[in-house]
């Protein structure tokens, strides 16, 4: 069923003076986390302060500056990590997947994958999907649901084991899915949203100039499950789909950003970017509006400009006005800010693969944007405004922004920060960690100098652990 309703927004670029705050992610402070993992394109949830990290790739992007387009198991991170954040500097554990029994091959499969979709209920996290190299060698999208307790697992782990009894996992199609986003809403439904199906090997893919063969298929999901998880028999899960929401067009994304949003319409999903549009090969412009008992709405008359492939987001919400702020971090960009001409500008795409020049339009970010949304009726708008301070460097992708847990939420059990009581203060909102840092500049290694063709770029898993701080002015 194609989604057709849209909304009538007013959609613009704010001027940099009516930045509604100021955000700045410029401190690094990994020294206060030696030995803590660089990784990128994992699943990531934190209980009492310990955060805990599993799946995704200690190498940079895949197929880029030489690497191999594979994803090999080689470079996958087959740890589970615990970082504990209760004392300074912070603890570091680890145990290795391997300890898993056999009756949990499934599960350290799919602990081992990148893309993972992921959800954190309360105690519990939730880890769909993910694409990686099996025990058998062989490249999947993992058709597995697993389930871990995590006071038990962080327990197990700072104590050296990895406790199989925290674990439940079942295998279905459902969540067959890479890079795509799993998260829940009032009244316990689960939604899936978006990504893709790949199996078979990258190079393989490439060799068939990106077309299905037998050996090797790439099937978008096109769409958004609204999922029911419960317990199963014998303590398992059982996973039911109660409706899907179809689009060939606008649901054809996946790495994409799908972040909370408040409005007076109460809690829902609100999907921003993702890749790639099949005619241009660049990425998706127009968010996506998710509530429960109602269909997905496609915000046709905004386009967003910046940052619009999975990275760290901030939310904040201003009750006094019911506005919700997201600010992206970094990433990649199919536009960037000019601030002295005070526009957007796009950013080149010249050439081909198979021409000594190539740039493919979705350059490596280094800013800092935010989507200001008002929903209310007879007041709704769209505008997007850039941040003056730039990060340490071009990174952001695959990564995450971890909010401090004490701060207060405009909504119980969610990461959307409160906004009045930070008002007249500059306050430490929280951590970017992990993804990956590219350069994408020749010596001097700097937007002076001529850029690397896209695909010889080079990158690795960010060596940056950012502080992040948000400065509110009174009204």
């Amino acid at each position: 069923m194609t989604i057709l309703p849209v909304l009538a927004l007013l959609a613009a670029a704010l001027p940099s003076a009516n930045l509604p705050f100021t955000v700045t992610a410029t401190e690094d402070v990994s020294s206060q986390f030696p030995g803590a993992p660089r990784i990128q394109s994992f699943s990531f949830a934190q209980w009492k302060g310990r955060w805990v990290f599993i799946g995704g790739r200690i190498a940079g992007y895949h197929s880029v500056g030489g690497g191999s387009a594979d994803f090999l198991r080689a470079d996958a991170n087959r740890e589970v990590w615990v970082v504990d954040t209760t004392v300074h500097p912070a603890r570091i554990y680890h145990v290795p997947l391997s300890t898993l029994p056999t009756s949990h091959t499934s599960v350290k499969d799919q602990w081992a994958a990148t893309a993972q979709l992921y959800y954190q209920d309360g105690h519990t996290l939730y880890i769909a999907g993910g694409y990686g190299e099996d025990h058998n060698g062989k490249w999947v999208t993992f058709p597995v649901l697993s389930q871990v307790d995590l006071p038990g697992l962080i327990d197990g782990v700072m104590h050296g084991r990895l406790p199989a009894e925290a674990i439940v996992f079942t295998k279905t199609p459902l969540v067959q899915s890479a890079g795509g986003v799993l998260s829940k809403l009032p009244g316990g439904d689960f939604y899936l949203v978006m990504g893709h199906s790949f199996n078979g090997s990258y190079t393989a893919f490439e060799g068939h100039e990106e077309h299905n063969a037998a050996a090797v298929s790439q099937e978008y999901l096109n769409e958004i499950r609204k999922l029911k998880i419960v317990s199963g028999p014998a303590g398992g899960l059982a996973v039911t789909l109660l409706e899907r929401f179809q689009d060939p067009t606008e649901f054809h994304r996946r790495d994409l950003n799908v972040t909370q949003f408040l409005s007076p319409k109460g809690l829902g999903l609100a999907a921003y970017g993702g890749v790639f549009t099949p005619e241009t090969q660049l990425n998706f412009s127009k968010p996506v509006y998710i509530f429960p008992h109602s269909r997905p709405v496609i915000d046709a008359a905004f386009d967003q400009k910046m940052n619009a492939y999975l990275c760290p987001t901030l939310l904040l919400y201003d009750k006094s006005s019911a506005t919700m702020y997201t600010t992206f971090f970094g990433g990649i960009s199919r536009y960037s800010w000019d601030s002295a001409a005070g526009k957007f500008v796009e950013n080149p795409k010249t050439g081909s693969k198979t021409e000594a020049a190539y740039l493919d339009g979705l350059q490596w970010s280094d800013q800092i944007s935010t989507i200001r949304k008002v929903m209310t009726p007879g007041n709704e708008e769209t505008t997007e405004t850039v941040q003056p301070d730039l990060l340490p460097g071009w990174i952001g992708a695959d990564a995450v922004f971890i909010p401090m847990p004490d701060l207060a939420r405009a909504h119980a059990g969610t990461d959307i920060l409160d906004m009045e009581p930070l008002r007249g203060k500059r306050v430490q909102v929280g951590f970017i960690y992990g993804g990956i840092r590219a350069f994408p500049y020749r010596f001097p290694y700097d937007k002076t100098a001529v850029p690397y063709n896209a695909g010889t770029i080079p990158t690795k898993p960010s060596n940056f652990i950012l502080s992040v701080y948000l400065q509110v002015p009174n009204p």
